[in-house]
């Protein structure tokens, strides 16, 4: 990934690939369903949890597998993601997002987050919050 002095600096220097991995297209479609909204910032620490959660040795070792696991992700239902435009620009940038977060080239204020949920939602017992980024809420 090329140098950048911001995040958003950094996606528009991404590059998309012409053939996208499917755990990439697994992990930007979390960030799209979960994050699309939210700032860069808030759709790159979605990115990073799932990232964390791969390397965490107690979830699934892969992105798809840690997206698709049983009742993690509300978006998912009955083991598909539902359809989307992947033409727009907010799927591409999805996929950027994706794309930096799996490479580790920019890190979120969420660093080493391994939950996350909507911020309407009250505390999470028994975890350490890390951070407050846009409506989410990120514990470790």
């Amino acid at each position: 990934m090329p140098a950048a002095a911001s995040l958003a600096e950094l996606v528009d220097s991404v590059e998309i690939p012409a053939n996208l991995p499917r755990d990439i297209e697994c992990l930007a479609g979390a960030i799209y369903f979960e994050a699309k909204s939210e700032s860069l910032a808030g759709q790159l620490a979605v990115g990073r949890v799932i990232v964390a959660r791969t390397d965490s040795g107690h979830f699934p070792a892969s992105y798809c597998g840690v997206v698709f696991q049983h009742a993690q992700f509300s978006f998912v239902r009955g083991g598909v993601m539902p359809g989307f435009d992947r033409s727009s620009r907010i799927w591409r940038q999805a996929v950027k997002i994706a794309l930096i977060a799996d490479s580790g080239a920019w890190k979120s204020p969420a660093e080493g987050a391994l939950f996350f949920h909507a911020a309407r939602i009250g505390p999470v017992a028994g975890k350490a919050r890390v951070a407050r980024i846009d409506n989410h809420v990120f514990y470790r």
